[in-house]
């Protein structure tokens, strides 16, 4: 690879050097220099060795003791938006960041008309075509207006409109407030991404918000499920503009957890609802972590109950903004109720209603809790409105897609996989896959045969006890890959293909060379976000624990959460004991090893 790479930055620095020697002689002509850019962003040799940005680093080396903007300034005035243009319409593996740096300090009106040319551009497309273009024209955007802030350079012209500005950004622009707009632009992203979303759930049925039937109102919904065990999660979903454009892969596996008091793995996530006698909403939520509760009744003020209900809206609450938000995306709730109590008493006849929910890890354990979460309650809810997703075997994928709708509608990113990785079937092993789609992604569903006693022995999870966000600001993995950054972005594709070599390691049960790809897919995901590791982290794959393992790696988005560590055979309980020893240690005070089973069963409703 390193050989084919020189040979090619071999071959373009001789272009640029035949280039340079005419231009300095007078004897090329702007068409060969304009030609000459293209050719060194958009060479397929180049693109695909992934070395455009050191044969640009190359030309301005060359060219520092010239005149650059003399030399190919008219060049890159002409070419630059046509461009930009191209990477964004083909999708091509090239960075806008290396593009942009060809453009001469000073020169201001290929930018310019650059973010006319692409706002033209979003406007000839339609639909999720133009949310997932405009997510990278939104960080193309973002850096061009980083280079466009003096004040100067707007005296006598307007900011020009883009299609996909939001109206903060449109009021942001009539102020002509420049410094906010690049940070503006890159929040529009995850607003695309979440708009885009929304209208590719849009054709997922609607739930029918039957009143509560008689029948069912001495009656206790109880929802149990697994949680997720991700092994990779290659274009991941919730990097949801390549996983669409792209096609995303993920392997997980679904577990039940061995909690304090009991003697076995048990389900770790739980719901129950049951109607109450009296008009009054409660709402109860406990996991290891954090208890929290809500009531609204009939004897208090209704408007002032309502207007705490909905808190969560507004930033307070996180505690029960799943299950607040459950039952207004359910319909029990209106949307913009000012009486939450008469919304419950009507779904249930002149009672109330009660929600529980019971999770047996920390939030922020890279286990899928809070997706799966979204499922279990919206499966119990959905039994309780009379929708017949809640119940029948048919509910897939309809109800995973719709928990992905809930947490989006409270800000939380997430995906196709995500809920998923709980679902039940032939075996607890799934090897999903989403082709690419314009619409709301299909994934396909292989079971991987395991020995299930071989998988538990082999494969220890470690809960580091330290907890980690999964979302942080702009997806670094989305940045990566809307970017093209020459570091991260090769990670993104790489990751990609160890995911059929994980797959079939799993089918062959081969833990050494399972262990081996998860060190490696580790790696990659480092490099995607350097936050997902932290010095402390790094001592889980050092010193004595990497004498005793084939290799492993963090679940989720790294950062804390649950460690996956393939054990050497024979050495398994020897790593358990030196995995304990680490609670000595500040950073894993609150770790322990954890004993699980693998889960066939999937979300399971009872209704008695």
């Amino acid at each position: 690879m390193q050989e084919a790479t020189a040979a090619y930055l071999a071959e373009a620095g001789e272009l640029l050097a035949e280039i340079l020697r005419e231009a300095r002689q007078g004897q090329s002509d702007i068409k060969k220099r304009r030609a000459a850019i293209r050719a060194l962003l958009l060479g397929a040799d180049l693109a695909r060795e992934g070395c455009i940005g050191d044969a640009v680093d190359r030309l301005l080396e060359t060219v520092i003791s010239e005149d650059w903007e003399k030399l190919f300034g008219d060049a890159v005035e002409r070419e630059l938006p046509g461009l930009l243009v191209e990477l964004v319409q083909d999708a091509l593996d090239v960075s806008h960041v290396d593009t942009l740096r060809l453009v001469p300090e000073k020169s201001v009106k290929p930018l310019i008309d650059s973010l006319k040319r692409l706002d033209r551009f979003l406007n000839g497309l339609e639909g999720s075509r133009r949310r997932l273009a405009g997510m990278r024209v939104c960080l193309i955007m973002s850096d061009i207006y980083e280079r466009l802030q003096d004040p100067k350079i707007w005296r006598r012209r307007n900011l020009p409109a883009c299609a996909v500005d939001s109206r903060h950004i449109v009021v942001l622009k009539e102020a002509k407030d420049f410094a906010s707009l690049p940070q503006a632009y890159r929040a529009r992203i995850n607003q695309l991404q979440r708009v885009d979303l929304r209208h590719s759930l849009r054709d997922v049925a609607e739930t029918r918000c039957l009143p509560m039937e008689e029948a069912d109102w001495d009656t206790v919904f109880t929802v149990r499920s697994p949680l997720r065990l991700g092994i990779s999660s290659a274009n991941a979903s919730d990097n949801h503009a390549r996983s669409k454009e792209q096609g995303g892969k993920t392997v997980n596996a679904a577990i039940d957890l061995q909690v304090e008091g009991s003697d076995q793995p048990v389900t770790p996530v739980t719901v129950t609802l049951n109607r109450l006698p009296e008009a009054r909403l409660v709402l109860k939520a406990r996991s290891t972590d954090f208890h929290a509760d809500f009531e609204a009744n009939d004897k208090g003020d209704r408007a002032a109950q309502s207007e705490l209900f909905f808190s969560y809206r507004r930033g307070g609450d996180k505690s029960l903004r799943m299950a607040k938000q459950a039952l207004v995306h359910s319909g029990i709730i209106r949307p913009d109720s000012h009486d939450v109590v008469q919304d419950v008493v009507d779904f249930t006849g002149g009672g109330g209603l009660e929600i529980k929910t019971a999770s047996a890890v920390l939030q922020g354990s890279g286990l899928g809790t809070s997706s799966i979460l979204a499922a279990a309650l919206l499966k119990a809810l959905y039994r309780a409105v009379g929708d017949p997703a809640g119940t029948s075997e048919g509910e897939y994928p309809s109800l995973y897609d719709q928990s992905v709708l809930l947490e989006q509608s409270i800000g939380l990113n997430s995906g196709w996989q995500d809920a998923r990785g709980a679902r039940g079937g032939d075996s607890a092993v799934k090897d999903f896959y989403a082709p690419p789609t314009e619409g709301l992604p299909a994934p396909e569903l292989r079971h991987i045969e395991v020995d299930e006693n071989t998988f538990v022995e082999r494969i220890v999870l470690f809960d580091t006890g330290i907890a980690r966000g999964a979302t942080r600001g702009l997806n670094a993995v989305l940045d990566a890959y809307l970017s093209r950054d020459r570091l991260r972005y090769p990670a993104v594709s790489e990751s990609l293909q160890l995911h059929d070599e994980i797959v079939a390691t799993l089918s062959a049960q081969d833990y050494p060379a399972l262990g081996k790809l998860a060190t490696r897919y580790w790696a990659l995901r480092c490099i995607l976000d350097p936050e997902a590791t932290t010095s402390d982290i790094q001592q889980l794959f050092a010193g004595e624990v990497a004498e005793l393992i084939e290799g492993g790696m963090l679940t989720g988005a790294g950062g804390g959460g649950f460690a996956l560590l393939v054990s050497k055979e024979g050495e398994e309980q020897t790593l358990r004991r030196c995995l304990h020893q680490l609670r000595g240690h500040k950073a894993f005070a609150r770790s322990r090893v954890v004993d699980y089973r693998l889960n066939r069963l999937g979300l399971q409703l009872d209704d008695e």
